[in-house]
């Protein structure tokens, strides 16, 4: 009995404060799972609660900002025209309500979108920029796509996003993007 008991290592609870909420729920979760239930149960209760805490994380962790228009003057004076975004993070299906959001507020004449520092996008987020294309060309919107690393290259170009924006929309870097819009 002596020994089970030690081997619950208790004082170790203590250590749980350190950590965020939803952590130290999956870990209680776990452990009561496995003193009431079985092992078995605790773990795949243990895995898909640590499965949402993990695409709730990385999906807060995606978004977008507006390009300050005085960094760039290409953008001064074209409010409501131009509007260039930053994204940030990953776009997948945690995240689309980001594209979704973009896509309700288009500008008249075009919409830069810096794919610099997103390092990922999934099927279900190269879905929302196609829709985002699609919605752009019937409202006579000039998509213009800047700065994709390697993943989301990759990932366009499977999804035939070259095909549907002109090489002449896409550039190594925001400010070429820039540029070009406000030339349109």
């Amino acid at each position: 009995m002596f020994v089970a008991w030690n081997m619950g290592e208790w004082r170790k609870f203590i250590d749980l404060k350190q950590f965020r909420m939803p952590y130290r729920i999956t870990m209680l979760s776990v452990f009561l799972l496995t003193v009431v239930l079985d092992l078995t149960v605790a773990i795949q209760v243990g895995l898909l609660l640590a499965f949402v805490t993990f695409i709730y994380r990385i999906s807060s962790l995606s978004r977008s900002e507006s390009v300050n228009p005085q960094d760039f003057p290409a953008l001064q004076n074209q409010e409501g025209k131009i509007t260039a975004l930053r994204l940030y993070g990953s776009i997948f299906f945690g995240a689309v309500k980001l594209i979704e959001k973009i896509e309700t507020e288009l500008p008249s004449k075009a919409l830069v979108l810096d794919f610099k520092n997103v390092i990922y996008i999934d099927v279900s987020g190269m879905d929302a920029i196609l829709e985002l294309e699609r919605t752009c060309k019937s409202q006579g919107v000039k998509l213009i796509i800047c700065g994709l690393a390697h993943q989301p290259y990759e990932m366009a170009a499977r999804a035939g996003l070259f095909e549907l924006v002109p090489a002449s929309c896409i550039y190594p870097d925001l400010a070429q993007g820039i540029t070009a819009s406000a030339e349109i």
